[in-house]
């Protein structure tokens, strides 16, 4: 009897809590409080973005570019397997 009391004294305390909570995140107070806080922030965020400095671009004929591939075709030692086969 008294573990039935005990679970449905949970129960009832689960579900205030979760009606509390959805009340208040869905209140209208606190839709205004987050509209109003994300707008602060936005308008806070794009003078930020006006205050940032833009640097000269300095990377032309920085990339030099190599001829590896060709020059590790040249030094490949030549295999004659096929070579070996025909005969």
């Amino acid at each position: 009897m008294l573990k039935n009391i005990k679970n449905i004294f949970y129960l009832i305390t689960l579900i205030t809590f979760l009606s509390l909570i959805l009340v208040f995140y869905f209140s209208d107070t606190n839709i205004r409080k987050t509209n109003k806080s994300r707008s602060f922030y936005l308008v806070n965020i794009n003078e930020k973005n006006l205050e940032i400095p833009l640097l000269k671009n300095d990377t032309d004929d920085v990339i030099e570019y190599r001829d590896d591939i060709e020059i590790y075709k040249k030094s490949k030692k030549k295999y004659f397997f096929w070579n070996l086969i025909k005969k």
